[in-house]
């Protein structure tokens, strides 16, 4: 079984992926994807994994979005969520993606190269 805290974190993550097509931000462009969600232990605080499919500088501008949004976001979840303590939101930039795509692609290459 889960915990209160583990079934908390997902219901957050839930949410917030689907709050996240809600914010009307021009600084929002680009296939954004809430990767994790980490709470904090007395659950006041939790920190958003999130990775966005563009270039550099969509990247920059969704980490500021973001931040903006985050009050906001907030909010929103206290509306959706009945509980004693919605938590304050960080966004983090999650990288996994995109070195796991890379690391796909020097595979694909080495086994090539070992095939040919």
């Amino acid at each position: 079984m889960f915990d209160r805290g583990e079934r908390l974190k997902e219901l957050y993550k839930e949410l917030l992926a689907e709050l996240l097509r809600e914010v009307k931000d021009p600084g929002l462009t680009g296939f954004l994807t809430v990767t994790d969600l980490r709470l904090s232990t007395d659950r006041k605080n939790a920190t958003v994994y999130y990775s966005i499919m563009g270039s550099d500088g969509q990247r920059e501008a969704a980490a500021k979005a973001l931040e903006r949004a985050a009050p906001y976001l907030r909010g929103l979840l206290k509306k959706k969520v009945t509980v004693k303590v919605v938590p304050h939101l960080r966004f983090v930039f999650d990288d996994t993606p995109r070195k796991a795509s890379r690391i796909d692609a020097l595979l694909y290459k080495l086994e090539k190269e070992r095939g040919a």
